[in-house]
């Protein structure tokens, strides 16, 4: 980037920008880029990202070059929207470092939303309401940036994205009849196989798939209504199956839908997916079991990318996940509006089987927040609009522990954290204080395997008043040759720059180890074995709120094959009763009324996406008694991740279960593979939740009337065994108040 291109302010100096984006932007942009994913270590022109808006009434006078930026499809009002996702273009050759980002993004975004705030300006307001959509309120954004977008996969729109082509099936009416209501089932997952036959009506040659996005397939030339992939409308996916229908795997490659640009392989090609199971369980209807096709439930799908399933830490995502969301919003909108279906208040169902382990747990993480936002306003419009997720399946991994006040002895309090040999990803750590709590004062150590400092970080963090930034410290984790194999950080999440002060935030350490055996072996790699983290208050207050540690789930997808062992907290008093006198897995947590019970905790173990305020939280669970036994014996599946005990955490629960599991020896459901006629087997509370989403949009197509404010998420609206007033709370924490029967599966009730 050239000296003009500098960004400035009104006097000429150069503006000042956030500097800080976030530890784990740190980390995969900074020293960490060697261990990151292989798409993270290569130069790619376009950039993902996700900004937070500031508030509006402040005017920095910066003077903007024009960077490429673009904005993917927005639901409106975008006036409205505090999150925004959008995709910066990259001016240097390589992959940009942390400072490089200074030169671009900020300006960029600003010039990409000035428009698009002018528009909504003009379209949904009045002269005095435009005043409050001023490019004030996007100056002092703070972002998020992430994976990037393949140039295959980009389409470079001139403008924001248009339009599709579509038009509504003019005999949909008759065929469904009057007394049912057109409602949309909408799964954001991953291999959706959009030509399959369980998703079309019972002649099998329409399909009820109203849209379908493929977010990382190589782009259909002059396509201008999604920024990246490809769209697939009804009618198209209609004239694809009236051509190839008999042959899927030629309908697939004649539609481009397996030109992934990931260079991981297509996951449309392969024999079963994830995203193929789970919809298929949310949504299909297979004429050999002789259902009848729902064909007033109209389907909305997204496929994410290849990188989504890869990398599960959390990092990287919330573009796409965020940009899924307003897809399939804005395409519910046309398919209610009088060109469309001409439906009133149309009804909506989000199934969104998809979790990972980190995060506030308080319905505060940025992607959380942004649905919420999203949900919480089309339910204002008088639109039902429900959001099923799974609770998480990591209820016997030792991922998360609590730090109480009583721990605390002699003003320190530790852990022991293992990390696992021949891991080639990284391993993530993170401590959470409580919300308003400040620990300065407080400090963090950590030892090797062998007992030795590897860093001691002392909480002294400052407000550096810096428009977007939250007040943060950074620090490399060295080896004995001073090469970096990890970071420790703490920062204020969401509460930086002009937005609040510090003790308006939560603290969040997060410690961050290289991978014990690195792809690249030239590259320095974190010793395997029991590392030890030490929280000292020294002379600062004590905690009035335990401390929440979650490390990051580290899973190895089968099909990606990324490398990475899962790390766990690794106590001793937790092994001891970690086993049944029997030597089954025990699935309590020990010692709850003791004064000193076990740092490792089950409970309270949902994942960081199940814990905002829209989400209807589901468990998975086995069949006590085997396949035709009643609801009555149904057991949690023994991975089923449990809300917490307490009622400190209101949102931190389940609230139902279905199957998971059809016995304990006969694990997972059985559903779709990817091709008509196939079949696929997933374990998982991903498989729980689509059960209960169908029962949701069956509901809603023949209810009356549904409320949609939705105080409890549409809870009410589920049939199926409510909880036992003798249930004991451990029981209700993992199966919620309603056990949901799965449908394909007689004798249940």
């Amino acid at each position: 980037m050239t000296e003009d291109d500098t960004v400035r302010d009104g006097s000429g100096a150069p503006a000042e920008l956030p500097l800080y984006l976030g530890p784990y932007e740190v980390w995969n942009f900074g020293v960490g880029r060697g261990y990151a994913l292989p798409i993270m270590r290569k130069s790619w022109r376009f950039i993902s990202a996700l900004a937070e808006l500031g508030a509006a009434g402040r005017n920095s006078g910066i003077a903007r070059s024009r960077p490429g930026a673009w904005l993917p499809t927005l639901w409106k009002p975008l006036n409205e929207r505090n999150f925004v996702p959008f995709v910066i273009e990259n001016p240097v050759v390589r992959m940009p470092e942390l400072e490089d980002f200074d030169n671009f993004l900020v300006s960029g975004f600003i010039d990409v939303m000035q428009p698009a705030l002018d528009a909504t300006a003009a379209a949904e307001t009045s002269i005095t309401e435009a005043a409050d959509i001023s490019l004030d309120r996007v100056e002092s954004p703070r972002f998020r940036i992430a994976f990037p977008v393949t140039d295959a996969a980009m389409h470079k729109l001139a403008s924001v994205p248009e339009a599709p082509i579509w038009h509504p099936d003019p005999d949909l009416r008759d065929r469904i009849g009057a007394g049912r209501r057109i409602t949309v089932m909408a799964v954001i997952d991953d291999g959706i196989p959009f030509a399959h036959r369980h998703f079309r009506d019972a002649g099998g040659t329409r399909s009820r798939v109203e849209f379908c996005w493929l977010q990382s397939v190589a782009i259909k030339e002059n396509q201008n209504s999604v920024l990246f992939g490809r769209e697939y409308t009804r009618e198209e996916i209609d004239h694809l199956i009236r051509l190839h229908g008999d042959d899927e795997d030629v309908l697939y490659r004649e539609a481009g839908a397996t030109k992934d640009t990931e260079e991981l392989g297509s996951m449309i090609d392969r024999h079963a997916t994830h995203g193929a199971h789970v919809m298929d369980l949310a949504t299909g209807y297979a004429p050999e079991r002789r259902e009848e096709p729902a064909e007033d439930i109209r389907i909305i799908a997204v496929q994410l990318p290849n990188t989504i399933a890869w990398d599960t830490s959390g990092f990287g995502k919330d573009m796409y996940m965020l940009s899924a969301f307003h897809y399939i919003f804005d395409r519910a909108d046309m398919i209610a509006a009088k060109e469309g279906y001409d439906v009133d208040k149309l009804r909506l169902v989000i199934n969104f089987s998809y979790g990972f382990s980190g995060g506030r747990h308080d319905g505060g993480s940025e992607l959380e927040a942004a649905i919420d936002e999203l949900v919480k306003k089309r339910r204002e419009l008088g639109c039902p609009t429900a959001l099923v997720v799974p609770a998480g399946n990591t209820f016997l991994d030792r991922l998360h522990g609590l730090i109480r006040p009583s721990d605390f002895v002699d003003g320190a309090a530790q852990f022991r954290w293992r990390i696992q040999p021949n891991d080639r990803t990284p391993s993530y750590l993170e401590l959470w204080f409580w919300q308003g709590f400040d620990p300065k004062g407080y400090k963090i150590e950590l030892r090797d395997p062998q007992g030795r400092l590897r860093s001691e970080l002392s909480i002294e963090i400052k407000n550096t008043g810096r428009a977007g930034e939250d007040p943060h410290v950074v620090e490399d984790i060295k080896n004995d040759l001073q090469r970096p194999v990890g970071q420790i950080s703490v920062d204020v999440h969401r509460a930086g720059g002009k937005r609040a002060d510090v003790a308006s935030g939560r603290h969040r350490v997060l410690v961050v180890l290289a991978p014990t055996e690195p792809e690249d072996a030239s590259l320095p790699r974190a010793e395997s074995g029991q590392w030890t983290v030490v929280v000292k208050r020294g002379q600062a207050a004590l905690i009035d709120h335990p401390i929440h540690c979650w490390i990051q789930r580290s899973a190895d997808p089968m099909s990606l094959r990324s490398g990475s062992r899962q790390s766990y907290f690794d106590m001793a008093a937790h092994e001891e009763t970690r086993f049944t006198p029997q030597g089954d897995l025990t699935e309590e947590d020990p010692g709850e009324d003791d004064t000193r019970p076990s740092f490792v905790r089950r409970f309270g173990s949902l994942s960081g996406l199940a814990t905002g305020t829209t989400s209807l939280v589901v468990g998975g669970y086995r069949l006590g008694a085997g396949l035709g036994s009643g609801l009555g014996s149904a057991r949690p599946s023994r991975y089923s991740s449990a809300g917490a005990l307490h009622e400190i955490w209101p949102g931190n629960h389940v609230d139902c279960s279905s199957m998971s599991d059809r016995s304990r020896v006969l694990w997972g459901t059985v559903a779709a593979g990817v091709r008509s006629g196939s079949l696929s087997f997933v374990q998982g509370t991903s498989s729980a939740a689509p059960f209960v989403a169908r029962q949701l949009a069956e509901a809603f197509a023949t209810a009356e009337s549904v409320d949609p404010t939705a105080i409890d998420n549409y809870l009410s609206l589920l049939s199926g065994r409510p909880s036992d007033p003798d249930d004991d709370k451990l029981t209700t924490a993992r199966l919620g108040h309603v056990r949901v029967p799965p449908h394909r599966q007689p004798g249940l009730g």
